[in-house]
């Protein structure tokens, strides 16, 4: 037991105990899925360049006037010889459209990539109170296995001189091997608290930091408001209408013909003058004019509506829930503190009861366990009260 207590507290000095928000500053920086997310926005940027860029223009070079003979390939002097350029020109702001419509799904991927730090951030709450709870609990098992070390060896002298007997102290010793039992499983909890705390972190060892400080109030409507106006699942949503609303007027713009202009060098025979010329091609949109891409674009367009009404309510309907829970914790909180004082009064008499033999150690060992359940509970219910607090706040908007 000795040596799972040095060993413990040997890999916790080569730890660093963090803050919830440094804890989210570091899961900003260096959290895996949240760089990869980034490289979206990477993705979405040159798609939103290559948008804006103007079409190549085609080089075309031409020479007639070769003719065989015998064994042999010979030039007759009657010869053509062209070279043009030419280069596509897109009307009805087809290029403009693309761009915009390119513009705003940036955004919304930007918007996106924040959203995902809010929901890694939940994760994140979530492992630091577990862990905070964990550690609170071995730092509980590990006081109460110290004082009943000390309540054991008097109760040892007492056997030997006839006033324990050999079964009551039988009884406390495999007590102690049920708290040294506790603690072996609390601080493998503790320990898989602290792996799961920095993978969110994107590796190093951090222990939280506690916090002292009790929940302010809350208003859950106010919170619904904010979080219309600053959840980032909502606003990616309404970037990429815009986007469809652009991809809609470019789609209705393959209406329009596009032209395509050129100049021309042209040589004919030997005793021809060469020249320039001019020309303009233009493509007819009889047959295909994305008729079947627009559909799908106007379709595309209604889901997005339907979506953001969608996600307002769900934004809605989480906020509810969450504040339904925090409401709860606060409550089942409030009662354990309340009866925290009435359980350490009754432990304090047992304890001094059995020292004086009042009591039967049955009776002592079985307050033990009520008082060591109830403290596991106990704290528990405070960090899942703070732990719903901020769950609360980042759900309801609150910027990271």
């Amino acid at each position: 037991m000795m040596f799972i207590l040095v060993l413990f507290f040997v890999s916790l000095a080569f730890s660093e105990e963090i803050s919830l928000f440094d804890a989210i500053k570091l899961l900003k920086e260096r959290n895996h899925d949240f760089k990869i997310s980034l490289y979206e926005i990477k993705k979405s940027q040159g798609a939103y360049i290559q948008a804006g860029l103007l079409q190549n223009p085609t080089l075309s070079v031409n020479y007639t006037g070769l003719n065989f003979g015998e064994h042999l390939l010979y030039d007759t002097g009657n010869t053509l010889f062209s070279a043009r350029i030419d280069q596509p020109i897109e009307l009805g702001g087809k290029r403009e459209y693309r761009k915009l419509s390119a513009m705003y799904q940036l955004k919304s991927v930007s918007y996106q990539s924040e959203d995902l730090l809010r929901t890694l951030s939940l994760g994140l709450v979530s492992a630091y109170f577990q862990a905070l709870s964990d550690r609170a609990y071995l730092e509980y098992i590990k006081q109460d296995i110290n004082e009943f070390e000390k309540m054991l060896q008097i109760q040892e002298q007492k056997q030997k001189l006839g006033f324990l007997s050999l079964i009551d102290l039988i009884k406390l010793q495999l007590y102690k091997t049920e708290l040294e039992n506790s603690y072996i499983q609390a601080l493998g909890n503790y320990e898989k608290d602290i792996k799961e705390l920095s993978f969110y972190m994107g590796g190093g060892k951090y222990e939280p930091l506690d916090i002292k400080q009790d929940p302010d109030q809350v208003n859950l409507e106010d919170l619904i408001k904010k979080a219309l106006e600053e959840r980032e699942s909502l606003k990616a949503l309404k970037e990429q209408l815009k986007s469809a609303d652009y991809q809609i007027k470019l789609l209705r713009a393959y209406s329009i013909p596009d032209i395509s202009v050129g100049v021309e060098y042209d040589a004919f025979g030997v005793k021809y003058k060469p020249g320039l010329g001019f020309g303009f091609s233009i493509n007819l949109p009889l047959f295909d004019r994305r008729q079947g891409d627009l559909l799908t674009a106007v379709a595309q367009r209604e889901q997005i509506l339907l979506s953001i009404k969608r996600e307002e309510e769900r934004i809605k309907k989480e906020l509810a829930q969450a504040y339904e829970n925090y409401i709860a914790n606060k409550k089942i909180y409030t009662n354990y503190k309340e009866k925290k004082q009435v359980m350490d009064e009754l432990l304090e008499r047992t304890k001094k009861a059995y020292m004086l033999g009042g009591i039967s150690t049955l009776d002592f060992l079985d307050t033990l366990r009520t008082y060591r359940a109830f403290m596991n509970t106990f704290l528990q219910a405070r960090y899942q009260y703070l732990q719903s607090y901020y769950t609360l706040k980042i759900l309801g908007g609150w910027r990271l």
